[in-house]
């Protein structure tokens, strides 16, 4: 009985706090849900719960996604903030890692680009050239001189 207690506690925080408005705008401008759970005083995992039930799934995977967006500008921000030689090893970790998380968070605009993938059945190819050769030598092939 402890932890409903806890969760409809947590749950009322997070409606005076603003909610799904609050809580997914805050995600989508890309800050972590351990950060905006420590902030309203819940804990990741209920807050986690909260934003994963199925009335707000799909809410929380558009924040996400816009997520995502604000992860690559942060790179962005980091690697044109770069004005020493010596900055830049910790500067391409902190970028390559908010751009590896944008390609996790929204794969289809940050993922890495695949491209289409073409397949041969070399089987297939190898008995229509036996049949082909086979009717040529039986005589059965068309002959355009005929």
């Amino acid at each position: 009985m402890a932890g409903k207690l806890i969760t409809k506690t947590a749950h009322a925080t997070i409606r005076k706090a603003g909610g799904e408005n609050y809580v997914f705008d805050q995600v989508a401008s890309g800050r972590s849900l351990k950060d905006i759970a420590e902030e309203l005083g819940v804990s990741r995992p209920i807050l986690s719960t909260w934003c994963n039930a199925s009335i707000r799934r799909e809410r929380y995977r558009q924040a996400r996604q816009a997520a995502a967006d604000a992860l690559v500008e942060e790179g962005l921000a980091i690697a044109d903030g770069v004005r020493d030689p010596s900055e830049v090893p910790g500067a391409k970790l902190r970028s390559d890692f908010r751009k590896w998380m944008a390609a996790r968070m929204n794969a289809d605009s940050w993922g890495e680009q695949r491209g289409a993938s073409i397949e041969i059945n070399l089987g297939a190819l190898h008995l229509e050239a036996l049949r082909n050769h086979s009717s040529v030598i039986d005589g059965n092939a068309d002959r355009e001189d005929e």
